[in-house]
């Protein structure tokens, strides 16, 4: 993975992010919108919760990739949700270096003006383990990455490409 950063950079991300967080929280009580903060804290609150469920997944490079995607890729708004509550732990660098590659094709082919909402969303059966990667823009021209041991897939509809990147449970 290119472009890695420093437990020290992670903490100062961190610390911005919150602090700007903080900021708008105040401003929106100081001008009365009670629900408007509100709305802000309970987005933050349920972004906990996902984070803890992606920590308990046991996945350490994913995980990783995951939680600092925001900073490494800010062109990229990403929302993560983690709906599963076990994975595949042998196929942790696959899956990461699958997000790796299909975000840095993309970014290859992106408008630097706009942003891009990606909404990551985390799955699991008794029998499959899938991540699926809903972006903003139709990428039918990206190559999906070759991975021998997952199941990667791409289908583009409506303005936005759904990346899926999925694996039999172990066990």
């Amino acid at each position: 993975m290119e472009d890695t950063l420093t437990m020290a950079q992670s903490l100062r991300h961190a610390r911005h992010d919150f602090l700007n967080e903080l900021q708008l929280i105040k401003m929106n009580l100081d001008l009365g919108r009670i629900e408007q903060a509100q709305a802000i804290i309970r987005s933050h609150a349920e972004a906990a919760v996902h984070a803890s469920r992606l920590s308990a997944l046991k996945l350490p490079r994913t995980e990783e990739w995951l939680l600092v995607s925001q900073w490494r890729f800010p062109e990229f708004q990403f929302r993560i949700e983690c709906l599963a509550n076990k994975a595949p732990h042998a196929l942790d660098e696959e899956f990461a270096e699958t997000l790796e590659t299909i975000v840095q094709a993309i970014k290859g082919h992106m408008d630097p003006w706009q942003d891009y909402d990606c909404r990551i969303e985390i799955t699991a059966t008794a029998a499959v383990f899938t991540i699926k990667m809903d972006a903003a823009g139709n990428w039918a021209d990206i190559e999906m990455p070759p991975v021998p041991v997952l199941q990667v897939r791409k289908e583009c509809a409506g303005g936005r490409t759904v990346f899926t990147a999925s694996a039999q449970m172990e066990g």
